[in-house]
């Protein structure tokens, strides 16, 4: 246990591929363009097995299968070596790297015994064809893929102990951009005898079983192949595994030249790293390509896939072009004429007092140095969305009651959506994660600085807000690909989800469906974070034998649970209500006010009146 809390102390470096600076957007721009290719290229020939009836068969079932492996390889490696050409951040934790080790690991023997079953598939095809449906049943296909990836995965688990059960007290530099065995145990202090043996033995047993299956399957094809005595015949023959072939001389050639080989000096190891880009990168992109290339089946099915995306994309055009609605109609807050100046004034000054707490908050916490934390850069990130989100339909509301134009142009209804939606799901998930910050600083206090570090607090936040942007696009492009032929009067004096929807003359299902699935998930995931989060932070707390250090702790995160309490709240009530004829419109739009003008407004008066550091900073800001 002594070794193991010494070991797990520490994390690793990761080394990168070039230690030129100039040359480190140029590689983050191929590898990312790299792989995009390899899950585009494997995706599509997944998608065109799975939709396509013809290829239901068990050697296009280990094709899609070989498919998914090769997106989940490059998943393993390639976004942490991007994020590190990107950031310069070559750390990686002791967990992160034992974790990308057992999956490399697992998936890379997967596709090892993958490809001999294929081999053993292709021999039998060629070698006995009359009883190749009575040998490759569809039972025995799942049988044999299950038994891959059980066995690839159960090989993984034991090279993954055996590796990390040693104690690593010498230098923490991996040579590698990621983390693989031969690597991690050259850095250990204890005797790497037990974990080099399993290596061996086996990895050696059963790569070298997988091997000769592969070898002798192959051997026994091409002496069936000979012997058939027409050209013709033998390229047909050989057409049904040259991908195949091509696919394994590929694998193996490339994971011999990686791991066979020994490295010593630094420009040998520099050279070991481009070579196994080959290995785990370039090899999966290729795969797709080869198959795509030389099989006439698979082509055909991608041709087919390609053409149903473009019937497809034309029919959503042509219902597109079809939509009459120009513009629509937001509903004002009240039908009482001599209620619209009042609430014009209210609603005034509710917004410049939102816009003067969220702008003052943030303005101290950039000037006062001591703010310059993870918590209070996580506050000021909230203080900048409550500014946006009531930006985003407050202003429209105030020109509709004003004016009394209660117009909103297509494209304008489209883009006030596509904000709203974004900020909201922003601040649900930046919520997660301040949620997550003071569950640390609580229950880890000792370990928070090494824990949430400029770095990891900038990767949180970078999440939150593409999270929330790409989430809101996707609803954004259904809602608004719908035909909208009826009235175009919204029920709501801005425009959202559930009511735009709602004056579709065609299909709401795919929207409704995603609303309810993906929203749903992201929504379910950030509110269990921040709900596990105050349990362990409540737990902790109690635990405190003093009443002044309860009160202490409390305080460090009493804001932010009222806070949360108050956006759920809202929220809950906004959309999670039954709708009944109980509840008129216009009290649904006023509850909806909460929601989206009170809330951001309350929550720098909550920050500046329960956080002493905050009140200092403000009172600081007025003197100056």
């Amino acid at each position: 246990m002594d070794v193991y809390n010494h070991t797990t102390g520490r994390g690793f470096i990761l080394v990168g591929l070039s230690d030129l600076p100039e040359v480190r957007y140029s590689l983050f721009i191929s590898f990312a363009l790299i792989y995009q290719i390899t899950l585009a290229g494997n995706g599509a020939i997944f998608l065109a097995i799975g939709i396509e009836k013809t290829l239901h068969t068990p050697m296009y079932c280990f094709l899609a299968n070989l498919s998914l492996l090769d997106m989940f390889c490059s998943s393993t490696t390639v976004p942490k070596m991007l994020n590190t050409l990107l950031t310069e951040d070559h750390n990686i934790s002791f967990v992160g790297c034992a974790l990308q080790l057992y999956f490399l690991v697992a998936l890379m023997g997967t596709e090892v015994f993958l490809l001999a079953v294929m081999a053993y598939d292709r021999y039998v095809a060629i070698c006995f064809p009359l009883r190749y449906t009575l040998i490759i049943t569809n039972i025995r296909c799942a049988q044999l893929v299950s038994g891959t990836w059980a066995a690839g995965f159960l090989n993984s688990v034991i090279h993954t102990m055996a590796t990390f059960s040693l104690s690593f007290c010498k230098s923490n530099r991996v040579n590698q951009y990621y983390c693989d065995i031969p690597q991690i145990v050259a850095l250990s202090c204890t005797s790497t005898y037990v974990a080099e043996l399993l290596a061996l033995v086996i990895g050696g047993i059963f790569g070298t079983s997988a091997f000769l299956t592969t070898l002798i399957s192959y051997m026994y094809i091409i002496s069936t192949i000979l012997k058939i005595r027409s050209a013709e015949g033998k390229r047909k023959a050989f057409s049904t595994c040259a991908s195949h072939l091509t696919v394994v001389c590929l694998f193996y050639g490339t994971a011999i030249f990686t791991y066979m080989r020994r490295s010593s000096s630094e420009k040998a190891l520099a050279r070991d790293r481009l070579i196994s880009m080959l290995y785990g990168v370039i090899t999966p992109m290729l795969n797709p390509v080869i198959y795509s290339l030389r099989n006439t089946e698979v082509k055909g099915a991608l041709r087919k896939l390609l053409l149903q995306y473009r019937q497809w994309w034309k029919e959503e055009m042509d219902l597109y072009n079809h939509t009459t609605v120009t513009q629509f109609i937001l509903l004002r807050l009240s039908d009482l004429s001599e209620m619209q100046y009042p609430l014009f004034l209210t609603f005034v000054i509710i917004y410049q007092v939102t816009l003067a707490g969220n702008g003052a908050i943030l303005l101290a916490i950039g000037i006062e140095k001591k703010l310059h934390t993870p918590m209070y850069f996580l506050l000021a990130n909230l203080s900048l969305l409550d500014i946006f989100c009531p930006s985003a339909t407050v202003p429209k509301m105030l020109q509709n009651l004003l004016t009394e134009d209660h117009s909103i142009s297509f494209v304008g209804c489209a883009l006030q959506l596509y904000f709203l939606v974004a900020l909201a799901g922003t601040e649900v998930f930046l919520l997660a994660v301040m949620a997550y910050d003071r569950y640390v600083a609580i229950c880890f206090p000792l370990r928070y600085t090494l824990i949430m570090t400029h770095v990891r607090c900038v990767q949180l936040l970078t999440g939150t807000w593409t999270a929330g942007f790409l989430h809101s696009l996707l609803h954004m492009m259904m809602t608004f690909k719908l035909s909208f032929c009826r009235s175009n009067q919204v029920s709501q004096y801005y425009c959202d989800i559930p009511s735009v929807v709602a004056l579709s003359c065609s299909s709401t299902y795919l929207a409704e469906m995603l609303v309810l699935v993906i929203g749903g998930i992201f929504a379910t995931t950030a509110f269990l974070t921040t709900l596990v989060s105050y349990m362990y932070i409540i737990s902790t707390i109690l635990k405190i034998q003093s009443a002044e250090g309860k009160r202490k702790a409390f305080s460090t995160c009493g804001s932010h649970l009222i806070v949360v309490s108050l956006f759920y709240g809202t929220v809950i009530f906004t959309y999670i209500r039954p709708s009944s004829s109980k509840h008129s419109p216009a009290i649904d739009r006023l509850i909806s006010l909460l929601y989206g003008v009170i809330t951001p407004m309350l929550n720098p008066m909550i920050y500046s009146l329960r956080n002493t550091e905050v009140k200092g900073a403000l009172r600081r800001l007025l003197c100056c």
